[in-house]
């Protein structure tokens, strides 16, 4: 019984033992994790309090936000409201003023800018009762001056003195009124004027921009990107022709007209000359010179003066040579006589100078002369537009090879051989073409037969064969 006892006192105490390690245990892992809870429960109080901290910065960023907007939103409503702007872009090339102000010159100048700013008043009354027609008025004219000019006088609009004072009496009638001269270039006007449409329907001053090119369809990229901006219900169609642009009808623009302000009608795109008049950049006498000297036409021929019916309407790209020019000068037209008429397809309405002409008839050299290469004599003689010699002379490689065309005999012949006047074939020298043989005169010479050269181009060069 004694051993009985003792051994469940035994088990006991062991389950003792165990149940206290067990306890013990849990203590321990208690406290731990008590303490691992602590130290997250600072932490996050830490972060809390910068959280805190940095919610009422921003809070405070806020409100000064909110006041710097009201701030801006009334200086803009300020801007709208006191001084909007009313700007106006116009391609002069396009939009002509009408022939009455035209040839009123420094009076009509004034009237018309006159006429402008009260279509633009009205019609801003009109489409916004509150803005009783307040707002400054910018207005600029953009156009190549002197082609405008010579279009007008060369149709009978007006003269030279009469354009000339209307331009300084529209300038001078407002500080904010101008007509800007912006040469020959191609498309100058257009890529100023859709810059200002560009960026100033984009400032919140301004009211409405008044759009006078509804002529030209190039505009059509520039209205569909402000289309996409949602800035297009600022622009204003300012009408002059009464047909408006294929591409700018589906843009549906508001237009205003003003009448008698601007022509109705398109002035033909190329004007009638009644005598030869000289090329811009060109002095009448030089012009005249050019025409008419007798080293650059073919012997007999008469001077290819302009006739009644010749146009001039085109101006050349500066930035392309004349045989890049599309289409390109007519070198029998310019230099001789083109028998081709309207049938030619070279240009035959270009404005030359006299480095044009030089470059011409440099150019007409590169190409052998028909009859020459026929080993017949040339009537012409050096007034013939085309070359008696290839500009390779002797040394010339597509010789060698057979491709050259200057083909007659002696065309190549050397530098020396032409200083002395050697002719270029043995038939010129055999011929009666000087107009005396062994001291007997012989008749003048007989005008040239153009045929020859019908069909030749007015210039290839020589490297292309």
């Amino acid at each position: 019984m004694e051993e009985c006892a003792t051994f469940n006192t035994t088990n006991d105490l062991k389950k003792w033992e165990r149940l206290v390690e067990e306890q013990s245990s849990l203590f321990r892992f208690t406290l731990t994790d008590n303490e691992t809870l602590r130290l997250r429960v600072d932490e996050l109080e830490r972060e809390l309090s910068v959280w805190k901290l940095a919610f009422k910065a921003a809070e405070d960023e806020k409100c000064n936000l909110q006041k710097h907007m009201l701030k801006l939103e009334k200086n803009i409503g300020s801007l709208r409201d006191d001084n909007p702007l009313l700007l106006c872009v116009i391609d002069g090339d396009g939009n002509i003023f009408s022939q009455d102000l035209l040839a009123s010159g420094h009076t009509g100048g004034r009237q018309a800018a006159m006429l402008l700013t009260k279509g633009f008043t009205d019609y801003m009354v009109d489409v916004d009762a509150g803005s009783s027609g307040r707002g400054q008025v910018w207005l600029t004219v953009y156009c190549n001056k002197t082609g405008l000019m010579d279009t007008l006088v060369n149709n009978g609009i007006c003269s030279t003195a009469e354009f000339e004072a209307f331009v300084l009496g529209f300038n001078s009638a407002s500080p904010l009124f101008s007509i800007v001269d912006v040469g020959g270039g191609k498309e100058a006007a257009d890529a100023k004027i859709k810059e200002c449409l560009r960026v100033f329907t984009r400032f919140p001053q301004t009211s409405r921009v008044f759009f006078g090119g509804g002529h030209d369809n190039g505009y059509t990229s520039t209205l569909s990107t402000l289309e996409n901006e949602g800035l297009l219900q600022k622009i204003v169609l300012l009408r002059g022709y009464k047909i408006l642009a294929t591409e700018l009808q589906h843009f549906n623009l508001p237009h205003l007209d003003i009448g008698g302000v601007f022509m109705t009608k398109k002035l033909p795109s190329c004007y009638t000359h009644r005598r030869s008049t000289p090329p811009t950049g060109i002095a009448p006498q030089e012009h005249e010179k050019q025409r008419t000297n007798s080293k650059n036409f073919l012997v007999g021929t008469q001077s290819p003066l302009i006739s009644s019916g010749t146009q001039f309407c085109r101006y050349l790209d500066p930035s392309l040579p004349l045989n890049k020019q599309t289409p390109r000068p007519c070198t029998f037209f310019y230099l001789s006589v083109c028998k081709q008429g309207d049938k030619c397809t070279y240009g035959h309405d270009y404005f030359l100078t006299a480095d044009n002409y030089a470059e011409l008839r440099a150019n007409a050299k590169k190409s052998p002369c028909p009859i020459l290469n026929k080993n017949q004599p040339c009537p012409a003689g050096e007034s013939c537009p085309s070359g008696h010699y290839c500009p390779r002379g002797s040394k010339c490689g597509y010789r060698k090879q057979g491709k050259c065309k200057f083909i007659g005999r002696e065309m190549h012949a050397a530098l020396n051989d032409r200083i002395s006047g050697r002719p270029p074939s043995r038939a010129l020298s055999n011929s009666n073409v000087s107009g005396q043989t062994d001291g007997t005169p012989t008749p003048p010479m007989s005008p040239v037969d153009l045929s020859n050269f019908i069909g030749i181009s007015p210039f290839v060069p020589q490297g292309i064969r």
